[in-house]
């Protein structure tokens, strides 16, 4: 433990819980055994029907807070009613199916009392599906998690610590935007102060095919392309109807096998960078590197091979970051295995 760590300073765990009976036991161990130990951990069963219930009895630690719904009211109205119960000067918001390093608290406070202005800390974090990990780094700055925002959710949710100004700034999970909640919680907090990345894991996330992202796909896509307009809007932003189609082919991943889609995309990028250009609402560099993770990415999720390859260095936007010799031999390897496998 940091002996300069505030140890007075009280984090309110806020994790929901429907059917969860799995992987739970899992991850409230994973909590009370954190380093930082200053912490409540609000757990609301969310009209459970397996063992959930009991399992959370099970446990005797005083710093668990046992919340029970009167049947399924859902993840945001639950995520609410943990919010509106915590005590806490931060939110660190958990899954009952993921599991927390035991440095989590400590890192993410420590981010928090040197960087004051910063009211959401994420991290990276292990992608677990089955017994596999995989580790996924977020090597993003404030501005650049804010450009990210255009496109997609900047935050994997569950590593998340909030500052607690919910009630403050009177937002809260919107149950409008189901399905796609975080991206929208994020949307509303980007005005409110600075995004941070801890470059190091603090989580695994478990991936698997009973999760509500899986399960609702299409309804969140749907529900992203309003959030993308009224994050625009917020940005004062103004896109054309094709280019506002194309950023959401872009923020929804989809797969590129015509290179008039590419022609596209590299259209509403630039349009991206000459209106943050015009309007100056996010740091131009670190907008401009976010663009062209965008554009390098979309030339390597094609079938086009070499064109794709020739497309991205033949554009404009690849002159906003730069490719070292290897990262050049492994984007044009890529390109020529996606030519032969699609």
């Amino acid at each position: 433990m940091d002996k300069n760590l505030n140890q007075a300073q009280l984090v309110s765990v806020v994790m929901a819980v429907y059917n969860g009976e799995t992987y739970l036991r899992e991850a409230i161990d994973s909590i009370l055994n954190q380093t930082f130990t200053n912490f409540e951990c609000i757990i609301i069963n969310d009209g459970s029907t397996d063992k959930s219930l009991s399992i959370i009895k099970s446990y005797s630690d005083n710093r668990i807070i046992l919340i029970n719904n009167e049947g399924n009211k859902g993840l945001i109205y639950s995520l609410n009613k943990g919010i509106d119960t915590a005590k806490g000067e931060y939110i660190a918001r958990m899954d009952a199916d993921d599991i927390c390093l035991p440095n989590r608290f400590e890192e993410q406070l420590k981010t928090f009392q040197a960087q004051p202005n910063t009211i959401v800390v994420s991290s990276d974090y292990y992608l677990l599906n089955n017994t596999k990990l995989s580790l996924i780094k977020t090597n993003y700055t404030n501005y650049a998690l804010k450009a990210i925002l255009l496109f997609t959710p900047c935050f994997c949710h569950p590593t998340v610590m909030i500052k607690n100004l919910f009630k403050e700034k009177n937002i809260f999970y919107n149950q409008e935007f189901i399905h796609a909640e975080d991206y929208k919680l994020w949307t509303d907090l980007a005005v409110c102060g600075n995004f941070y990345n801890v470059p190091i894991p603090l989580l695994k996330y478990r991936s698997h095919p009973t999760q509500i992202s899986t399960l609702n796909k299409n309804r969140q896509l749907q529900i992203s392309s309003t959030i993308r307009k009224n994050y625009l809007n917020n940005l004062e932003f103004n896109l054309s109807a094709q280019q506002f189609k194309t950023l959401n082919f872009i923020g929804n991943n989809e797969f590129i096998n015509q290179k008039s889609i590419l022609v596209e995309i590299e259209n509403c990028l630039s349009e991206l960078i000459n209106q943050n250009s015009n309007h100056k609402k996010i740091d131009t560099a670190q907008f401009n590197k976010v663009i062209f993770k965008f554009w390098l990415d979309s030339c390597g999720y094609s079938n086009l091979g070499l064109m794709a390859f020739k497309l991205f260095f033949k554009s404009s936007l690849a002159s906003y970051d730069n490719l070292s010799l290897t990262q050049k031999s492994k984007f044009l390897v890529k390109c020529l295995i996606r030519k032969f496998k699609h």
